[in-house]
């Protein structure tokens, strides 16, 4: 089961861990971000209206030299219904460890480990809650949002 806890981003944002074994630097972790929901708005409560996003999670993959922090990026999202979460891929902020270079990977393939471990934890999420928004099944629709490298 995952263990969510707060994050750095402050009480809007959740964060787990996602091990993935080790290499000469230590332990390698990936780091997954949830923005808890937008709560409907009145018009939306009042008149029985949905978002447009309701039934689409997003997962946001950073570019090199970065990690995760746009909090703006994450409203955007959940305002419109979306779940949003967004990976520190191995070795990049929440997931560097101490004794790590910085952003250091051979192969970019690696990366589907914790993009693969990502996707699972948030379609599992979706039925079982804990504090966030359930859904009685995954979103029909995950869109892979990736910024520079994380586009690649």
């Amino acid at each position: 089961m995952t263990q969510w806890r707060s994050d750095v981003l402050g009480d809007e944002f959740e964060c787990c861990d996602i091990d993935l074994g080790e290499d000469s630097e230590g332990p390698l972790v990936a780091t997954l971000v949830r923005a808890l929901p937008t709560p409907l708005g009145f018009w939306s409560r009042t008149l029985g209206k949905s978002r447009d996003l309701e039934n689409c999670d997003i997962l946001y993959v950073h570019g090199w030299s970065d990690y995760f922090f746009q909090k703006e990026l994450a409203r955007f999202f959940t305002q419109r219904g979306a779940r949003f979460f967004a990976i520190d891929l191995r070795k990049y902020g929440r997931s560097l460890r101490e004794g790590q270079t910085f952003g250091y990977i051979e192969n970019l393939d690696d990366y589907d480990a914790e993009i693969g471990a990502a996707i699972e934890i948030i379609q599992a999420g979706a039925t079982t809650g804990g504090g966030f928004e359930i859904r009685a099944q995954a979103a029909s629709k995950l869109v892979l949002l990736g910024h520079s490298t994380g586009g690649l």
